[in-house]
């Protein structure tokens, strides 16, 4: 076999290597991402449920105040009641009594009910909140396995970039220029078998003489004549990995 053509397999072995650790790499942020989302449901339920929580923390707080403030006009009105002159006065007084008494009731009725509801409430954002501290610990390993992955990656595809520098050394640039075309056309397989007289990149068939060429050859590297792939000759009934699309697409 020609040493270029050695080489070329090599590097296209190396490339299509460095190509499935781009695409890992690639895929990692979406993945983050994906685990980012699904914390977020988590937090949004426990900002919900605070801010239900908080919502009637707020109410109570001021039907209490409310209380307070209605508490003090009916011992204001109280009070007058005993200065007034004529019974009209009084009586007005006594209606201004019974409307505080009433709202002052109401409000109380009001405060009862929010207490009475608050240890449900606060016993589910209790429960949001272990589930949201669940959720985080899941998500905060599951994105240190990603970027543990993403690290191995990039220190594979620097390995990997090392010994496609040196490969690429030792081919000529005419060669190194047509590989990396042929890489770029051909969806990242620039270098094929040729099987039985077939091209394993086009499935299209050499002619006889062609093909004996091919498998003979020791000082030449040969093209397929319909992909332009550049060829090695493989033994029929082994197996082909190309790691890649083996018939281009029409």
């Amino acid at each position: 076999m020609h040493p270029e053509l050695a080489a070329l397999m090599e590097l296209q072995a190396i490339d299509v290597q460095m190509d499935q650790c781009r695409d890992a790499i690639s895929r990692i942020p979406a993945s983050i991402e994906k685990e980012e989302r699904y914390l977020t449901g988590f937090e949004s339920s426990v900002a919900e449920l605070e801010g239900e929580v908080e919502a009637a923390r707020k109410k109570l707080r001021e039907a209490e105040g409310e209380i307070q403030s209605f508490d003090q006009k009916l011992r204001d009105t109280r009070g007058k009641q005993t200065l007034v002159k004529t019974n009209e006065e009084y009586r007005a007084l006594g209606a201004e009594i019974e409307g505080y008494q009433s709202r002052i009731s109401a409000l109380e009725d009001t405060v009862l009910e929010i207490m009475e509801s608050m240890p449900a409430h606060e016993e589910k954002l209790a429960g949001a909140r272990g589930e949201l501290e669940t959720a985080r610990g899941k998500v905060q390993g599951e994105v240190k396995k990603y970027e543990n992955h993403q690290a191995d990656f990039e220190r594979e595809l620097s390995g990997l970039l090392d010994k496609s520098k040196a490969l690429a050394g030792g081919v000529s640039e005419e060669w190194l220029k047509r590989y990396e075309g042929l890489r770029k056309s051909r969806q990242g397989l620039a270098v094929c078998a040729v099987v039985n007289r077939t091209c394993q990149g086009c499935r299209m068939a050499e002619t006889i003489k062609r093909f004996l060429e091919i498998r003979d050859s020791e000082d030449r590297i040969y093209t397929c004549s319909n992909c332009k792939r550049i060829l090695y000759y493989h033994e029929e009934g082994e197996s082909v990995e190309l790691s890649l699309p083996a018939v281009d697409e029409e």
